[in-house]
């Protein structure tokens, strides 16, 4: 077996909740990676349209007891055993060479954590440009030290995980962008060019582009000037 194609020492947590019809690509899509991944967790948050089943068809363990995104990766990351987590929403895709390229630029970079760019499975191109916009307005501020991140793609050394305490359940919006501004405080963080990963337009099909972009823009601006959304008064799910 090549350098290449050897197993990392990687294990993936997914949180689902319905997400039956997304989840199948994702895990296939990890089902073809240059670099193998050790072991996939998809954690359900009592799920009612199969994804169990898609799950397991998958080749993924599925762990039940899930709840909202952050707690859900908590607790596959308790089941993992790998040297690193790899936390993945259900409607993302993956090109063949995610691992291996995200293995190389944290080897490069001498990183514990990092995010990435990414792209719609869209080819509306005021969807594209406001994902690129996003993309790069991420690179920059990450760079800037005012750290952010996909929450459908987080990969971190385990060590750092359990040494920030994981993910602050009393947020109830954009708990990703907390997690990765606490990891870099205590470790080395970045928001990378490589790899692009595809992430659903789902939001923007079913709201608009316009509503989802000002939800954006409003829980930036709530978490610069007011702090982390610990209120259940800011929408951002239907």
């Amino acid at each position: 077996m090549s350098a290449s194609s050897a197993t990392a020492d990687v294990s993936v947590v997914i949180p689902a909740l319905n997400e039956a019809e997304y989840l199948p690509h994702l895990l296939e899509s990890l089902a073809t990676q240059t670099r193998p991944v050790r072991e996939v967790f998809v954690v359900d948050a009592d799920s009612r349209d199969g994804t169990r089943a898609a799950a397991e068809a998958g080749g993924a363990v599925c762990l039940a007891g899930g709840g909202r995104p952050g707690f859900s990766r908590d607790l596959g990351a308790e089941r993992a055993v790998g040297e690193w987590l790899l936390f993945l929403d259900a409607d993302l895709r993956l090109p063949p060479t995610a691992v291996e390229e995200t293995l190389a630029e944290v080897a490069r970079e001498g990183l514990d954590a990092m995010s990435c760019a990414f792209v719609p499975d869209s080819r509306g191109w005021l969807i594209r440009l406001q994902h690129r916009v996003s993309s790069e307005y991420f690179w920059i501020t990450s760079k800037l030290r005012w750290p952010h991140s996909i929450g459908g793609f987080l990969f971190v050394r385990r060590s750092l995980h359990e040494a920030v305490g994981g993910f602050d359940h009393g947020i109830q919006v954009a708990e990703d962008q907390d997690y990765v501004r606490r990891l870099a405080r205590a470790g080395r963080y970045a928001f990378t060019r490589r790899p692009v990963v595809e992430i659903a337009a789902r939001r923007f099909d079913a709201e608009g582009l316009w509503v989802m972009s000002l939800k954006w823009i409003g829980i930036e601006l709530h978490r610069l000037f007011l702090g982390e959304i610990r209120g259940g008064y800011f929408r951002y799910f239907k």
